[in-house]
């Protein structure tokens, strides 16, 4: 691999920027971008995503041609956290998400998550893993993390991640704690806005600092920051990207992070509000980040390595702090073991391996948590009220909804109707008239506690003799109201929290899992 004092000025710059591209394949976008501007680094989503079989491909075409062109691997990142954010999941293991894995009780669920994803993602060419989520997630209202994160507990937060990290690292895939310092008790997406956090120092380091503090004593890898202002430790209105109060003197210099500090998406609100993509790359290469990602096609990003070029003309970024960044990179490029001799078929029978698939059904199976109430006893004839998935931000992919509540629609006793996101009085009249009918209602909710059409429609049914709310996403419709008898919690809509969900109205488990977090009046 080539070394430090062979980079040319362009290879350099390629090194600290992540960008994503548009494709299943090799593409002329993606390869000007290797080609011309020496593009050290990539991140995949969904779009990038086909089959395993295409997804190997693509990467060894990458880390071939990226060997080609400047001598040195890429680093392949993606956002597969499990549950509600995957990017892989034709053929491969669809994976739960973190608080499905707290909910079940067991650390070892973490490390074995961790452990499994690692060693299929190593294996499809995927060296970089943007998880886990190290957010305290203590803020109901919070309409990006909720799910994704483990717990509003600081400790049980720790306590996962840490476990996560080992198995992920130990299979060669470098974990990215998320979202630093801390995203968990926001009202703001910071794709759509600069979320503000005002807790003092004391409050940070109990809570929002404690996640990041033990995962960097257990040697992670990597931490990507936040698109959050924190008044009280930069004393200004910049995002925690910008800041190097936050990113070196914090991050760095007091806790000791040895790492690799990558961005949040360079092309969100949270930080495009105030700077363009290019300008704000420029400021957080300044602030200490490391790796710069911008994320898609339409955003800036042969810009982005322009007023990188020009940034360093002008000498807002020295030679020195540039070479500091790519030594840093290539420290963990050189770690990398990269096989581009094997073919799919070498790799297949872990890829697509039932066993692996049926652990992590079993875990969404064992995190079912009776929250409230009683389980449910199907009776002869019931009505089920659903919400088909939705995207409910920028970092949600849009999962296959064809064919989605095929498990639910093969239990003969079960007539469904689906109502949308946030139902209207009509349809909540509709309902009230229907349930009538039947004496056994069931409500899947998503996201109840930020949709309150569903509320206004559990309200409208309590008086159904038997009605039994069931959540599939975030846990706090009873935030909302105290009208819920019957109340169990699954974490995540997906296909396998469908099939867990089939087997639970079927009655061939007993929920055991347990609530995470705790309800606060």
């Amino acid at each position: 691999m080539k070394k430090l004092n062979e980079m040319t000025l362009e290879e350099k710059v390629g090194q600290v920027c992540m960008f994503g591209f548009d494709g299943l394949d090799l593409n002329d976008d993606i390869i000007h971008l290797i080609k011309k501007y020496k593009l050290g680094n990539v991140i995949l989503f969904a779009r990038n995503v086909k089959t395993p079989e295409q997804l190997f491909k693509l990467n060894q075409n990458l880390q071939k041609l990226a060997l080609k062109e400047i001598g040195i691997p890429m680093l392949i990142s993606i956002d597969q956290e499990g549950g509600m954010v995957t990017r892989i999941f034709n053929g491969a293991t669809f994976f739960p998400g973190a608080m499905t894995i707290s909910a079940t009780k067991h650390t070892k669920n973490a490390y074995e998550v961790g452990r499994k994803m690692g060693r299929e993602l190593n294996l499809l060419g995927i060296n970089m893993n943007l998880a886990p989520v190290l957010d305290v997630n203590n803020n109901p209202k919070n309409p990006v993390i909720g799910v994704r994160s483990y717990s509003d507990d600081p400790k049980i937060v720790a306590k996962y991640g840490i476990e996560y990290i080992k198995g992920l690292q130990e299979e060669g895939v470098i974990a990215t704690a998320k979202h630093f310092p801390g995203h968990g008790d926001t009202n703001v997406d910071s794709h759509l806005g600069l979320p503000v956090i005002h807790h003092g120092l004391e409050r940070l380091e109990k809570i929002e600092f404690y996640p990041f503090k033990e995962a960097i004593k257990a040697g992670i890898k990597g931490v990507m920051s936040s698109h959050i202002n924190f008044p009280m430790l930069t004393h200004n209105d910049e995002p925690a990207t910008l800041s190097k109060t936050i990113m070196t003197d914090l991050l760095r210099n007091e806790f000791n992070f040895e790492g690799l500090i990558i961005s949040d998406g360079m092309g969100m609100k949270g930080v495009v509000d105030k700077y363009t993509t290019e300008e704000a790359c420029v400021r957080a290469l300044i602030a200490g980040i490391n790796l710069v990602c911008v994320c898609h096609a339409h955003q800036p990003r042969e810009a982005t390595i322009e007023a990188i070029y020009q940034a360093i003309k002008d000498n807002r970024i020295s030679i020195e702090m540039l070479d500091k960044h790519v030594e840093k990179i290539l420290k963990y490029k050189v770690e990398l073991k990269i096989n581009l001799n094997l073919n799919y078929k070498d790799i297949q029978p872990i890829i697509e391996n039932e066993e692996t698939k049926n652990f992590s059904l079993n875990i969404v199976k064992d995190a079912t948590t009776l929250v409230k109430g009683n389980p449910i006893h199907l009776k002869e004839r019931v009505l089920y009220i659903g919400i088909l998935p939705q995207v409910l931000n920028i970092a949600d992919d849009d999962i296959e909804k064809k064919d989605f509540l095929e498990p639910i629609k093969s239990i003969s006793n079960l007539d469904i109707e689906i109502v949308s996101l946030d139902p209207t009085k009509e349809e909540i009249d509709k309902m009230i008239n229907l349930s009538k009918q039947y004496e056994q209602v069931i409500f899947t909710t998503y996201n109840g506690n930020q949709f309150k059409g569903q509320i206004h429609l559990i309200e409208a049914l309590k008086d159904v003799k038997d009605l039994h709310v069931i959540a599939l996403r975030n846990p706090y419709d009873l935030y909302e109201t105290n009208v819920i008898k019957n109340y169990v919690a699954f974490y995540e809509y997906t296909p396998n929290s469908l099939l867990a969900l089939k087997s639970y109205l079927l009655g061939e488990f007993e929920p055991k899992g347990q609530l995470p977090f705790q309800y606060k009046n």
